[in-house]
C-alpha cells in the first residue's frame, strides 16, 4: 500500500483559485467598516433613543429635577451614552459574575433573575446619573430622573425577555454543570 498525498483543491464555486491570503484592498477595508459602523448604529441608535425619551419624559414630568440647555444636550446625550454604559457595565458586571460564582448552583432560577434584574437595575442608573452629571448643557438637581431611568430599563427588559426578544430557548434555560 502506497500512501500518496493528493493535492487541495484550491478553487472556489466559481472556478476561480482562492488562496485567502491576498491582502484586503482600501476599499474593501472601508465597506467593512462601513457595514460594522451600519451595524453598531442600528443597535446603538434605538436603544439610546429609547433611554433617552424615558429621561426626557421624566425630565417634562419634573420640571425641577433637570434643567435642560436647548436640544443640544439631547445630541451630547446620545454621544456620551456608549462610553457612560461602558464604564457602568465594567463596574457592574464583574460584580455580578462575583455573586453568581460565589452561590454558583444553589442559586434558584428565580433568584438568579432578582440578582440579574437588580445589577440591571444598578447598571442602568449609574449611567443615568453619568449622563446627568458629564453631559453638556444638562443641570440636575435631583436623582429621579436617574432612578425613573434604571426602572423603566429594567421593566423594558423584563418585558422583552417575557415577549422572547434578546434570548434563545436554549439561553433560557438554567445551565448545570
Amino acid at each position: 500500500m502506497d500512501k500518496r498525498s493528493v493535492p487541495a483543491d484550491d478553487t472556489n464555486d466559481m472556478g476561480d483559485t482562492d488562496d485567502g491570503d491576498e491582502p484586503m484592498t482600501s476599499g474593501e477595508k472601508l465597506l467593512a467598516r462601513a457595514a460594522l459602523g451600519g451595524v453598531l448604529l442600528f443597535a446603538v441608535v434605538p436603544v439610546g433613543l429609547v433611554f433617552l425619551l424615558i429621561l426626557l419624559v421624566t425630565a417634562a414630568l419634573f420640571p425641577r429635577a433637570v434643567e435642560l440647555e436647548g436640544t443640544a444636550p439631547v445630541f451630547w446625550a446620545l454621544l456620551l451614552l456608549a462610553p457612560c454604559s461602558a464604564i457602568a457595565m465594567a463596574v457592574t458586571m464583574p460584580v455580578r459574575h462575583l455573586v453568581r460564582a460565589a452561590f454558583g448552583l444553589s442559586l434558584s432560577p428565580a433568584i438568579g433573575n432578582a440578582v440579574d434584574a437588580a445589577f440591571s437595575w444598578v447598571t442602568y442608573f449609574l449611567v443615568g446619573l453619568m449622563l446627568l452629571a458629564w453631559t453638556p448643557g444638562v443641570h440636575a438637581h435631583s436623582m429621579t430622573p436617574a432612578v425613573a431611568v434604571a426602572t423603566a430599563g429594567v421593566a423594558l427588559g423584563l418585558l422583552a425577555e417575557r415577549l422572547g426578544f434578546g434570548r434563545d430557548e436554549d439561553a433560557a434555560e438554567p445551565r448545570t454543570r
